[in-house]
């Protein structure tokens, strides 16, 4: 049997193969308020034997044993899947079909080996309080008969991670709270229900979101054909995001296009279907804001909440856009307009402009002009991009989602939104389908539709979502350093990117940075 440690930002494989030489001494950077994390390869593993893990003297440790999930069709060369019109994307670290370790699977005690490899990953959260300095930590792997030691050296830094909260980088990923019931076998809305999205809810926290969604639907019912509002689900819903350390509130999507298609120029109020540019509309989206507006006053979350129109509107339908928007925001006045936006023809529109990534780098100058007037720029991924740029999919380099911290604050953006949490759609067994079939020839890319996974008792991570809160962490870091001296952020940013298709693949140079990064902020820190 064979043992080794390996980076907890490299994807491992059902044939990952321990090293000739394997490594068994690891040494990881962390500021306070972080988690140190690594992963155990073990190959050769006996059928049947029992596994135990532990960290000595760690009574805190978290074990997960990371489970493999299918990818049925690689991610094309510019976005959703590959086909035979499009080409093989040369940028996937692996040909499909494949299997890859991404769901975490929280462990408590000893497991049984249902596979001769096995992947294991260990966090160590070190407290904002924590002693400044190098600890030597002893992992032992006990299989069967043999035990097997690793050593993590763990260097904390003295500067500390700030909290998730109302000035932390506003990230966003929409979840499914019909899913989150049937997952679960949970009846909508019972007390089993609201505790489990609670835990959603906190391991989002965790992964440092810090926005929740409110589609409308889920606090509107149509009575009489009329919109109306139930307060008492409304102020619950955010009662336990916000209990768990979220911030902003997102209103939900007013309406989506009217037929459906892309091009469609009109837009349709959601709850009702009426034309919402029509005089029907128009009472339709007052009876909506006004009750809306009349909570969010009542509770004092006029400063937490940014408001939805309808997704991704484009130059078609940007007149219609401009009429929608403008009656909402004379039912709700003084609130941001936020949307999934990158045309120009709907300047004036929105607040808060959310590109997706290749389009906020190929029509960069428009987006830092509408900074000047005062909107604010978030970027999106979705079922695209594919190819060399950065996205948070299962057929890419691991380090792709922790660079979108390190992105983000080289361009000075001011969020993230990504759709997928969890809206694993009816039919999909997020283990075993990834590739879903969109209609028009369009499959979606691996891991689009989610970034956690169903467990038997609440959600479990993914390392996918793990990467992109240590990249989100690092967000924090390099924004203070920012703040300070341009000058030295830029210097440390240097190496790792420079676009969102031009970074470092490049593990060493990656943690290199890192360290680099906090050794710069820690003298912040200590001044």
């Amino acid at each position: 049997m064979q043992v080794e440690l390996r980076d907890a930002l490299e994807f491992l494989f059902p044939d990952s193969q321990v090293a000739t030489t394997p490594c068994r001494d690891m040494v990881l950077d962390v500021p306070r308020g972080g988690i140190a994390s690594a992963c155990v390869l073990i190959n050769d593993v006996p059928m049947g034997a029992r596994v135990r893990c532990a960290a000595v003297g760690e009574s805190a440790a978290q074990w997960f044993r990371l489970r493999d999930v299918s990818v049925e069709r690689n991610t094309g060369p510019v976005g959703f899947c590959e086909t035979e019109e499009s080409g093989e994307n040369p940028y996937a670290i692996h040909r499909a079909p494949f299997r890859v370790f991404d769901a975490m699977q929280p462990l408590d005690g000893a497991m049984v080996a249902d596979a001769h490899t096995l992947a294991l990953r260990v966090h160590l959260s070190t407290a904002l309080d924590a002693p400044v300095g190098e600890r030597l930590v002893t992992l032992r792997v006990e299989v069967g008969n043999e035990t097997h030691e690793l050593w993590l050296h763990i260097n904390t830094w003295p500067v500390a991670i700030p909290p998730v909260g109302g000035d932390s980088l506003p990230y966003t990923n929409w979840f499914n709270v019909q899913a989150i019931a049937t997952r679960h076998g949970l009846i909508p809305w019972s007390e089993e229900h609201w505790a489990m999205l609670a835990r959603y809810a906190a391991l989002m926290v965790h992964g440092r979101q810090n926005m929740f969604l409110v589609p409308l639907s889920t606090v509107f019912s149509l009575r009489d054909g009329r919109p109306v509002i139930d307060a008492a689900r409304l102020r619950r819903y955010v009662e336990v995001f916000t209990n768990a350390g979220m911030h902003f509130i997102e209103g939900g999507h007013f309406g989506g296009r009217a037929t459906g298609k892309w091009a469609c120029p009109n837009f349709s109020v959601g709850l009702t279907k009426a034309l919402a540019t029509s005089p029907e509309g128009n009472t339709d989206i007052h009876a909506i804001a006004s009750q809306l507006i009349a909570e969010i006053d009542a509770n004092g979350w006029h400063d937490r909440w940014v408001q939805h129109i309808a997704d991704e509107p484009v130059a078609e339908s940007a007149a219609d856009y401009r009429i929608f928007t403008g009656m909402v925001r004379k039912y709700m006045p003084g609130l941001p307009i936020i949307d999934a936006t990158q045309s120009e023809a709907l300047v004036g529109a929105v607040d808060i402009w959310c590109p997706i990534e290749q389009e906020f780098q190929r029509n960069q100058t428009h987006f830092d002009a509408v900074r000047t007037v005062g909107d604010r720029v978030f970027i999106y991924t979705c079922c695209y991009p594919g190819g060399p740029w950065l996205n948070r999919l299962l057929d890419m380099e691991l380090l792709r989602p922790a660079l979108f911290g390190w992105g983000t604050a080289h361009f000075h953006l001011d969020g993230f939104l990504h759709w997928g949490l969890n809206q694993y759609q009816a039919d999909q067994d997020p283990f075993e389908l990834n590739n879903l079939d969109w209609g028009k020839g369009n499959h979606l890319p691996a891991g689009d539709t989610h970034i956690v996974y169903p467990g038997a008792d609440g959600p479990w991570s993914s390392v996918r979502l793990e990467a992109q809160r240590e990249g989100f962490e690092d967000y924090e870091l390099l924004h203070q350093l920012q703040l300070h001296d341009a000058q030295a952020a830029v210097e440390v940013i240097r190496p790792v990117f420079h676009a969102f298709d031009d970074y470092t693949k490049d593990l060493a140079v990656f943690r290199a940075a890192r360290r680099a990064l906090l050794t710069a902020t820690s003298v912040l820190s200590v001044t």
